[in-house]
This record gives C-alpha cells, sequence and structure tokens, in this order.
C-alpha cells in the first residue's frame, strides 16, 4: 500500500496537474475562439467548478492516505481514475469543439462580410433608385406645371368664345338648335377642363411651394355672398337645398385671403352637392369659440365609412363605390382646401356615417 501511495503521489499527482494544466489551455482558448460568448463562458465555468471539486476531493483523500494508508488508497485511487478519466474526456471534447469552433466562426464571417457587402450594395442601389425616382417625381411635377399653364390660355380664350356666343341672343338665334345644344355641352365640358387645370396648377404650386400670398382680415359675409352667386342654380337644379348663414348676429373679419377663402368654401359646397342624394339639404353654419372662427358645411347625403375616410384628403384620391362611379371629379378638391388651410394656419375635420351625410369642419383664426 505504501509503494501504491508512493507512485500515487510521485506520478499520479503530477500527470494530474499538468494535465489540468493543459485543460485549462484549451478551454481557454476555446473561450477566445468562441468570441467570449455566452456559451463560451458557461464552459469555462463548469470546468472551473470541475477543478475545484476535484483539487478538493484529491487533496482530502491524500490527506486521508497519509493517515490511514490502507483505507486512504482504497478512496484515492477510484478519484485519480475518474479524474483522469473525465480529464481525457474533456481535453478531446474541448479540442473537438475548438477545431469545430474555428471552422464555424470562419464561415459565419464569411458570411457576415457578405451580408455587410450585400447590405452595401443595397444600401447604393436604394440611394440610387431613390434619387432616381425624386428626379422622376420632379420631372412629372414640372411637366404636370408646364402642362398646365399651357393648357390655361387656350382653354380660357375656349371659356371666353363660347360664353360670348352663347350669351350673345342674336349669334345664339341665328344657330340651329343642335348647335345651340353642341355649343352648351362643349362650354360645360371646357368648365370642367379650366377647374382641372386650376387644380393642376395649384398642385404644382404646392409641391414646388412657390403658392404665397399674404393674409388679410376680411368680411366672412362678402366672402359667403361671392361664393353664393357662383354655386347659382346648381343645387335647385339637382333638387337640393342650400341653407346659408343669415348673419344676424356680428361676425368678427377672417384672418385668410379672400379669393382662397372662397375657394375653400367653393370646394367643400360643390363637394356636398356631389356627394348628396335628390331632395337633399346642406347647411352652412359660423359660429365663433375663443380665437377660432368655425365654419361648417353638414349635408344629409350617402356618408363614408371610418375606412372611406383614412385617405379623404390625400392628391387624387376619391371615395370609390357603387353610389359614386358615375360622379364626376379629380379627387384634388379637398387635397387643395387642406393644403389652402394649412397655409392659412387653418384646420379641417369631418365627420361621417354612411347613408346619412358628412360634417366638414373648419377652424380659421379670427381678428
Amino acid at each position: 500500500m505504501e509503494l501504491i501511495r508512493t507512485i500515487i503521489l510521485s506520478i499520479g499527482w503530477p500527470i494530474l496537474i499538468i494535465g489540468s494544466t493543459y485543460i485549462t489551455a484549451v478551454i481557454w482558448r476555446f473561450y477566445l475562439d468562441v468570441g467570449k460568448t455566452v456559451f463560451g463562458k458557461l464552459v469555462l465555468a463548469m470546468v472551473i467548478g470541475w477543478f475545484v471539486s476535484m483539487y478538493s476531493l484529491g487533496i482530502t483523500a491524500t490527506a486521508y492516505m497519509f493517515a490511514d494508508v490502507r483505507s486512504g488508497v482504497l478512496v484515492v485511487l477510484p478519484i485519480f481514475f475518474v479524474w483522469f478519466i473525465t480529464m481525457v474526456i474533456i481535453s478531446w471534447t474541448a479540442l473537438r469543439w475548438s477545431k469545430e469552433t474555428v471552422t464555424l466562426n470562419a464561415f459565419y464571417r464569411g458570411l457576415e462580410d457578405l451580408v455587410k457587402k450585400r447590405t452595401g450594395e443595397l444600401e447604393k442601389s436604394y440611394k440610387i433608385r431613390l434619387e432616381n425616382e425624386k428626379e422622376i417625381r420632379k420631372l412629372r411635377e414640372q411637366f404636370v406645371f408646364v402642362a398646365a399653364h399651357e393648357l390655361r390660355t387656350p382653354v380660357t380664350a375656349m371659356e371666353w368664345g363660347l360664353t360670348t356666343i352663347l350669351e350673345d341672343e342674336k349669334v345664339r338665334n341665328a344657330l340651329p338648335r343642335d348647335y345651340q345644344e353642341l355649343l352648351v355641352n362643349l362650354r360645360e365640358k371646357n368648365k370642367k377642363l379650366l377647374e382641372l387645370v386650376s387644380d393642376l396648377l395649384n398642385v404644382a404650386r404646392f409641391r414646388n411651394d412657390t403658392l404665397t400670398f399674404e393674409l388679410e382680415d376680411i368680411s366672412f359675409k362678402e366672402v359667403m355672398g361671392e361664393v353664393r352667386e357662383n354655386i347659382g342654380k346648381i343645387p335647385s337644379e339637382q333638387g337640393i337645398s342650400i341653407i346659408w348663414p343669415d348673419f344676424e348676429e356680428i361676425l368678427p373679419p377672417v384672418r385668410a385671403h379672400s379669393i382662397y377663402l372662397k375657394e375653400i368654401l367653393m370646394n367643400l359646397i360643390v363637394n356636398a352637392i356631389r356627394y348628396n342624394k335628390h331632395g337633399g339639404w346642406i347647411k352652412i353654419e359660423t359660429e365663433v369659440v375663443n380665437k377660432d372662427f368655425i365654419i361648417r358645411v353638414r349635408d344629409n347625403g350617402i356618408g363614408m365609412t371610418s375606412k372611406e375616410m383614412e385617405h379623404l384628403f390625400e392628391e387624387f384620391y376619391r371615395v370609390k363605390n357603387e353610389e359614386t362611379k358615375n360622379i364626376e371629379g379629380t379627387g384634388l378638391g379637398l387635397f387643395i382646401t387642406k393644403q389652402l388651410l394649412d397655409r392659412i394656419g387653418g384646420k379641417i375635420s369631418v365627420e361621417s356615417k354612411k347613408g346619412d351625410g358628412s360634417t366638414f369642419t373648419v377652424l380659421l383664426p379670427h381678428a
């Protein structure tokens, strides 16, 4: 037994110490190879725990071996045997993991580099595409502006010529009945074309930020009078009644621009006429609350769903359903209205219920 104890002390312990040192070096390399990740830290902690437990058992068993050689040797031999086997297993596993880790790291580094390269290429491609789209959008806006500007002169001339012919009784009576009807129809189409050209010019000015004007204190009563005159007999011809403000109370001046405020009101009222129904009504209300001059345009028309209202003030947006398929329009009226109100410093909102009409509310600053 003493010979075995001597062998354990002179050969066993040195082998285990050297093996432990080797395992420590291998595990530390593995820890660095995996990039000091959580997995590497976990393996390192497990090996350290293994060292602490095995060395504690080895030292305790060796001390016991000096106190009782026979019993001590019987305890130490299994411990050293288990320690040796686990050391071999850990060494083999760590070496294999290290090799696989190096391979995986090389693969992932290559993959990461490839991803970075492709990401860079995509970003570059996206930037080029974005610049091209901006350029195309800019060219399109320039084309729309130039085209609308060039169209305005001949369309205005046609409007003037057709109006002159139709309002001159002698000239009109000299024409056959079917020619008169043709000219009336041409005038109506030309009016719509003139409205479209004007809308496109306004949109182009909004896009280029060239629409500028000075705000002034104006009489809402006077502006509404002009709007009422321009609307004329259109509502009654379609079987729609309009309830205009009576202006019994004294209203403060509105801080706006007379031409564009008239356009805002015209857009809202014409919109209410278009999307109304025969025998329907439109009511225009005014109210002053604190610093806000409030205008409401109510109708009992076809109304809208909440989904249909989501894009209501966007460019060229029109509500499309079975009830609106025969209603003419460009989808620019409410967009222009919103843009004008933004520049005036006003706000617009809408409440609507399908089949139960809509209410557009405009808030404007007053003097």
